[in-house]
């Protein structure tokens, strides 16, 4: 798109919203106030996407002429609209904070291989006056459980299995065969089963089979095998965060939310580690290779899967493969808040109890109940239904919305609104004002003081004796660290703010961070 000038296309029609002008007739519409950030990188990696539209039309002509074998089948898949979140950016391919209301097909590469990433907020029955004389046993805790082979999540091949096909149900059911045994000391099947209708989808996406992961579910074969994926945080921006609740801007909603001032959350922000990248990695390959032969391939490099027609079983096996690492990913968030809040139990010398708030996607295909052919493609960015009187804990305040801010930074819960006219999308944090290049080259006096009175567990204490005059390993976390810190994102307010005024969801929660544990 060459230099992409954003006066040239954004258009304002609101304080909150704005709409992305294009030549392929596809509706975009911005959520961002004129205090949040939009980068012109972004919008020509934005529309480089939508340009996908002429290539569905070209595929359909070319099929209706008889130039390509059978590839629609019925009729033209096409892209009926497209929402941008407040915290949008560029990407790798489709900027981060995306949501694409496609009929007709799927597009592996925009979900990519971070498939379900989500957040999973609990609440606990501590307060931050209990915890903060503890904090210095706790980070350490913190990091001997995550980064230093004390996990401890035993889990046998019967257990792997019914994850992937079953979700959190699937946990639920098998959890005799590790009971009492490492992790699984501080699983309740009882409140883990009751939880379950805080969790999207009941935490369980249906599958037709286990793709290619028959090695991973066998591992070693021992009924307590231990892996390296499940319970693994992962890199980027995946974190888990102990905050404390700071503000409540809706008393109603906090108290169906079961949130109340002072006490202390934790917040996982994962998805599915390797297993994803399988699913992503082999699925964007596989698109490519069914691409009619004899056309010129798209210089955009989106290549879709048809739901109809002659390939509509090649679409199924990817959203089945999807499934099976969102299955996984909402199981590896499970687990993650178990692993802070056993360690938040072995420092304060009692079982900390908790209760489930939400646990929300953002990199996944949603197929809208009553919407044949419709795949709502969300690429960093959260579903916010409203109230609705089936789903009980939430009847009356729709569902909870999490916007995670910076390292340093509040992070909100909302209730979401159900804004169909914006595909009831939110954002799923602030997003980056800077890429991780530039963010790593930073002064060293900006990054000092933003992140000076931060507690951030790593893998590494930069503190420890043995690491003095290490100078290649520090400067290797210190380059990690740069890339997000709080400088390299934007401010959370006028985030949340636009997502306010835009009708999507309001405010409830304030959660000020307390310590975050990043890989």
């Amino acid at each position: 798109m060459g230099n992409l000038r954003l006066d040239a296309v954004v258009r304002r029609e609101d304080n909150a919203l704005a709409r992305i002008e294009s030549r392929f007739g596809v509706p975009i519409k911005l959520i961002a106030r004129p205090d949040v950030s939009v980068e012109a990188e972004g919008i020509a990696e934005l529309l480089e996407f939508v340009s996908l539209q002429d290539t569905l039309l070209s595929l359909w002509e070319e099929e209706r002429k008889g130039r390509i074998t059978p590839f629609w089948g019925e009729g033209p898949g096409r892209l009926a609209a497209v929402v941008l979140t407040p915290d949008f950016h560029k990407g790798s391919g489709i900027p981060v904070g995306t949501v694409a209301d496609a009929r007709g097909f799927v597009v592996p590469r925009a979900v990519g291989n971070d498939v379900c990433c989500g957040m999973r907020l609990v609440v606990t029955d501590v307060t931050q006056d209990e915890l903060l004389p503890h904090m210095a046993a706790l980070k350490k805790r913190l990091r001997a459980i995550f980064f230093q082979g004390q996990r401890n999540i035993p889990m046998s091949p019967r257990q792997r299995e019914a994850l992937l096909r079953d979700g959190l149900w699937g946990l639920a059911e098998t959890a005799a065969d590790n009971q009492g045994t490492g992790i699984w000391r501080y699983y309740d099947p009882t409140r883990e089963l009751r939880d379950l209708e805080r969790v999207h989808f009941n935490g369980a996406l249906p599958t037709d089979d286990t793709f290619a992961f028959a090695s991973f579910i066998r591992a070693s074969g021992k009924s307590d095998g231990r892996d390296i994926q499940i319970g693994s945080v992962g890199g980027g921006n995946y974190f888990v965060e102990l905050q404390r609740v700071d503000e409540i801007v809706d008393g109603h909603a906090a108290h169906a939310f079961g949130l109340a001032r002072g006490a202390v959350t934790i917040m996982a922000h994962s998805g599915s580690v390797g297993l994803g990248h399988v699913v992503g990695s082999h699925f964007m390959a596989r698109a490519h290779e069914l691409y009619p032969k004899g056309l010129p391939h798209p210089a955009h490099g989106f290549y879709v899967m048809p739901t109809w027609g002659p390939l509509a079983a090649e679409a199924g096996a990817y959203l089945s493969a999807m499934r099976n690492a969102a299955n996984f990913a909402f199981g590896n968030r499970l687990f993650l808040v178990l692993m802070a809040a056993r360690a938040m139990s072995e420092v304060l010398g009692r079982t900390v109890e908790t209760r489930l708030v939400y646990d929300a996607p953002h990199n996944l295909i949603w197929e809208p109940e009553g919407k044949t052919g419709r795949f709502l493609h969300r690429k960093g960015a959260t579903p916010a239904p409203g109230p609705d009187p089936f789903t009980s804990p939430f009847q009356y305040t729709g569902l909870p919305v999490i916007i995670p801010g910076s390292m340093g930074d509040a992070s909100w819960v909302l209730a979401g609104l159900g804004n169909e006219a914006l595909l009831a999308s939110a954002c799923h944090g602030a997003g980056r004002s800077l890429t991780r290049g530039q963010a790593s080259h930073v002064s060293d006096a900006v990054y000092r003081e933003s992140t000076g009175k931060l507690d951030v567990v790593t893998p590494i204490d930069p503190d420890a004796p043995s690491l003095r005059g290490r100078r290649d390993i520090l400067e290797k976390y210190h380059r990690r660290m740069k890339e997000e810190a709080p400088y390299a994102y934007k401010a959370i307010t006028p985030v949340v703010r636009s997502v306010e005024e835009a009708s999507v969801a309001r405010r409830v929660v304030r959660l000020a961070p307390i310590a975050t544990v990043k890989g």
